[in-house]
């Protein structure tokens, strides 16, 4: 691992590159160097700490997770301190942009939409999944069977944009325009700040599914005290995730891509996502296709 010393490492590109030469640091790329944090020594993350097992809050209000620990060891090995602030998950790029925190690392899945605002850098995969009470009262099976049902999800997420018919998807994509078309009743959407809140809409009985990522609804059955149950067969949009840098921060994203690498080649990443028991989205490569 190549790291350059802290105290180096908000200095120009040029001054990067003397600096490197000087301590004999021939493998090392000067852009590891010339990324800007909004403090110094630490790699602020933004982080939607609402969704457990990739982020949520502990019982002492501390950020835990499979996504925190694969950035606290990234901040590690960049010889920074981690520090996570909590963000709704629909403000979370305007958050980053605006200058709030350095990265994004939130179970974000990429999107060309999203990649229009930010740089992505690839780090796991993960589908939507639908969970519904135990014993599936409404009987949903099939896509078909969300027609004329409620269905919660987070705002901003691709769910809800996959179930309204924005963002990534279109009039014809949307699962509520599926319905109309085939001469069937809409998918009434309720969306939440909070995907536990979603979950919380399911129990109380509002709607008849929620509509979250694959890792979040295993969790939420494995955690449910048998409430709630995950619909077989009905895994959809299978894609990858992304770390979040700024388009002007191309020195981070490189140095967090490049950590995340190390991490992945030698069993770190792997070991993290075991902990967790999310290691089904694993993926091998930081290049791999979004």
């Amino acid at each position: 691992m190549c790291v350059i010393p802290s105290r180096f490492r908000i200095a120009g590109v040029v001054a990067v590159a003397a600096i490197v030469s000087a301590v004999g640091l021939a493998g090392c790329s000067s852009s590891s160097g010339s990324y800007n944090l909004i403090k110094s020594g630490t790699l602020t993350v933004c982080s939607d700490t609402s969704y457990p097992p990739q982020e949520s809050l502990d019982n002492s209000n501390n950020a835990v997770g499979s996504d925190i620990d694969l950035a606290t060891e990234i901040a590690k090995r960049l010889s920074l301190t981690l520090s996570v602030k909590s963000t709704t998950f629909d403000s979370i790029i305007p958050a980053l942009t605006g200058g709030s925190c350095d990265i994004i690392i939130s179970a974000q899945t990429i999107t060309s939409a999203r990649q229009q605002q930010v740089d992505m850098v690839p780090y796991f995969a993960a589908g939507q999944s639908f969970v519904v009470l135990k014993g599936n009262p409404s009987k949903i099976n099939t896509v078909d069977d969300l027609c004329g049902l409620a269905v919660a999800a987070e705002k901003g997420t691709v769910e809800a944009d996959h179930i309204g018919g924005t963002g990534d998807y279109d009039s014809t994509t949307g699962l509520s325009a599926q319905c109309q078309a085939k001469g069937k009743k809409a998918i009434t959407l309720q969306v939440f700040d909070a995907d536990t809140q979603a979950l919380l809409a399911l129990q109380a009985g509002t709607v008849q599914a929620h509509f979250t990522d694959e890792p979040v609804a295993g969790y939420e059955v494995v955690n449910g005290n048998g409430a709630f149950e995950m619909i077989n067969g009905m895994t959809l949009e299978r894609g990858a995730e992304g770390i979040s840098v700024t388009k002007n921060n191309t020195g981070l994203r490189d140095a967090v891509k490049a950590q995340l690498q190390a991490m992945m080649d030698d069993g770190t990443y792997l070991t993290i996502l075991k902990k967790w028991g999310v290691q089904s989205g694993a993926i091998t490569s930081t290049s791999a296709a979004s």
